[in-house]
């Protein structure tokens, strides 16, 4: 993706934690067997990174985002 605004991950964690994080879903793509949620929003991209680098959310509002991106993920 080249837009700074549109982010894609695989990792549901990483997900969930940019859904803590005030970022909206903008869609998911599906490639064979693999899934991608697609985030927008300003700097998205650097609070990605923010995540592999210990950034910190509440625990409840992970798991429930969570569960919340299972949902998204999973449904037809």
């Amino acid at each position: 993706m080249d837009n700074p605004k549109r982010y894609s991950t695989q990792n549901l964690y990483e997900a969930a934690y940019l859904l803590c994080r005030g970022f909206d879903l903008a869609g998911k793509n599906r490639d064979g067997f693999k899934m991608s949620i697609i985030f927008s929003g300003e700097s998205v991209r650097e609070e990605a990174l923010k995540f592999y680098n210990g950034g910190k959310v509440e625990a409840k509002a992970l798991t429930d985002a969570y569960r919340t991106l299972k949902d998204f993920v999973f449904e037809r």
